[in-house]
């Protein structure tokens, strides 16, 4: 009996004596033991009086030790362990407490410094309100997203900023249109939108600008896959200087194919001969503007004009001469084709390359100059592409082999690596040659195509395209094309004569011959300055953020119009500071 007592007594101390050690060891490892050196370092860095820290271990020690000498003294009576049991709960008492004066003096500190972080500038709202519109826009950020981020941003603080996305954007409610040519027809303006865009410019150029050098293009945007449904935009582009074409739509006409005719550009015309007579007004001074240009495909340009197509007999736009069928219309006359002017057109002195009046006569433009030459159509889709399909599927004598094709590819993938960020994309094998872009063609033309035919191509033909190569490369560069010109119009020449020996009469297509004879030297000296400058790039790049925006989902021109104009004026935005 006596030794079953002792036992439960031995249990019971065994017990308490766990239950205080693991109350004093739980706290230490809560509150202290996960703290590592550095935060110590911090702790004496604030003068917090480390006293009851050490107080902590004492009293384990204390505790520890009163549990010894009871356990030498013998076996303990039963009130010597509640007596012993009270102790410890005293003890860990003590010990919470401590630690508790200690965590509060540390969490005293660290509001203290949260403080201090919490009176850091708030954000400009007015200027986020500015730069939301534009991260939306160029992200094609939809309207719900817009509004869960207006919410969530005016829930921090931000209360300035407007509720939903139609307010920050600027979206028109209401449009009205009328019907123009058999379309839907809705007019922007054109001073309104060159006072807009003028206002991103630098402060310094707003001040000293005297004259703005205007551009249009005119042609349709397909909206749906599955119906004939097209958009119409005139677009304007604005260049000032050095800076990026900015380009704002100026009209807009919707309908299931293209203009009746041609009186959906008659208020563009009125306010341009307005513009051009008076000038405009900003910041109380007085602003000329020029029309440069009317830059457009072969077959928008047609249209515009009121003349034929240059698959007619004649079609050509730069001279009088009459084309000949060999499979298809062909322009055989390289240096005796008579080139048109401003005169012969507006007097029709040829009727047979007139559908009728055009409204664009009433403009004080040269009607041959005001139109040059694109060169992303008739250069990059058009001469560059037709070389590749030549010899990709041309008759035998200048087709390339199964295996020189697959070096060529080969070399073009093998570049991809070299192809820096400037380039919109990279080379991409000759087997999506029919998916290139006039990117890629322009690419292939100037840059990598020396490289990738060089000892794989017939040797006179690689020579033959290395003239035009150098050739557009002299018209697109503003250093080499004021010295070099002339040779630059040579090689192009150079370019068509031989082409007609190499790949036989039907190689002088429209695209070819434009190039060639006569026109050339107009085109290049006197019409197009830069080539560069007069190409469709910044003009289709708009339409491809407009068609991204998702204009395809809008079946009416008011939700196109609401579309268009929500992000019209962001355009180039960032490139223009």
């Amino acid at each position: 009996m006596h030794a079953s007592e002792s036992k439960e007594r031995r249990k019971r101390y065994k017990k308490a004596w766990m239950h205080g050690a693991r109350s004093v060891q739980r706290k230490r490892c809560r509150e202290i033991g996960s703290s590592d050196s550095e935060d110590e370092n911090q702790y004496s860095n604030m003068h917090v009086n480390t006293g009851e820290s050490s107080s902590i271990s004492s009293s384990k020690s204390n505790y520890e030790s009163n549990i010894h000498v009871h356990e030498d003294q013998g076996i303990l009576s039963d009130d010597e362990m509640v007596a012993c049991e009270n102790d410890s709960i005293s003890d860990s008492n003590q010990v919470s407490q401590s630690e508790s004066e200690l965590w509060n003096a540390i969490d005293q500190h660290i509001v203290i410094s949260s403080d201090s972080e919490d009176n850091s500038e708030i954000p400009n709202q007015e200027l986020l309100s500015k730069l939301l519109p534009s991260w939306v826009n160029e992200n094609n950020i939809s309207h719900n997203s817009t509004d869960k981020l207006l919410k969530m941003l005016k829930f921090i603080g931000l209360k300035q900023l407007p509720a939903t996305a139609r307010s920050l954007l600027k979206t028109k409610r209401h449009v009205d249109t009328k019907k123009v040519s058999g379309m839907d027809y809705f007019y922007f303006g054109i001073e309104e939108g060159i006072v807009d865009n003028l206002k991103k410019y630098p402060e310094k150029l707003q001040e000293n600008v005297q004259q703005i050098d205007i551009c249009f293009n005119i042609d349709g945007l397909p909206l749906f896959k599955s119906s004939r449904t097209s958009l119409w935009p005139i677009l304007c582009g604005l260049s000032l200087e050095k800076y990026p074409v900015a380009v704002f739509p100026v009209a807009l006409c919707l309908g299931q194919s293209k203009p009746k005719d041609l009186n959906f550009m008659n208020d563009a015309i009125e306010e341009l001969q307005r513009l051009n007579g008076n000038g405009f007004q900003f910041k109380e001074r007085t602003i000329q503007i020029k029309i440069c240009s009317f830059i457009c495909d072969a077959p928008a340009k047609a249209m515009i004009k009121n003349v034929k197509l240059y698959s007619g007999y004649y079609g050509c736009d730069k001279c009088t001469q009459t084309g000949v069928w060999n499979g298809r219309i062909t322009y055989q006359e390289i240096d005796t084709a008579q080139p048109r002017t401003d005169i012969s057109f507006r007097s029709q002195s040829q009727p047979e390359h007139h559908h009728g009046n055009t409204p664009l006569t009433n403009l004080p433009i040269d009607m041959t100059k005001a139109f040059p030459v694109d060169y992303m159509h008739q250069t990059c889709l058009g001469v560059m592409k037709r070389l590749l399909l030549l010899w990709l599927r041309g008759k035998r004598d200048f087709k390339l082999s199964a295996q020189n094709k697959d070096q060529i590819s080969f070399k073009l993938l093998q570049l991809r690596k070299a192809i820096p960020s400037v380039f919109a994309r990279k080379p991409r094998s000759l087997d999506d040659v029919d998916r290139w872009k006039a990117t890629e063609y322009r690419q292939f033309l100037l840059y990598t195509g020396k490289i990738v035919l060089k000892d794989i191509l017939r040797p006179e033909l690689y020579s033959h395209f290395m003239t035009l190569s150098v050739g557009i490369g002299i018209i697109v560069s503003p250093e080499l094309s004021k010295n070099h010109q002339m040779y630059a119009e040579n090689l192009l020449k150079f370019f068509i004569a031989q082409g007609r020996e190499i790949y036989g009469p039907e190689f002088l297509t429209h695209a070819l011959s434009i190039l060639g004879g006569n026109t050339v030297g107009d085109t290049v000296r006197k019409m197009m300055r830069r080539l560069g400058n007069n190409a469709l790039w910044s003009l289709y790049s708009l339409k491809g953020k407009k068609r991204k925006r998702g204009l395809s989902n809008y079946s009416t021109l008011q939700s196109c119009c609401q579309s268009v104009s929500k992000g019209a004026s962001e355009i180039n935005r960032d490139r223009c500071q």
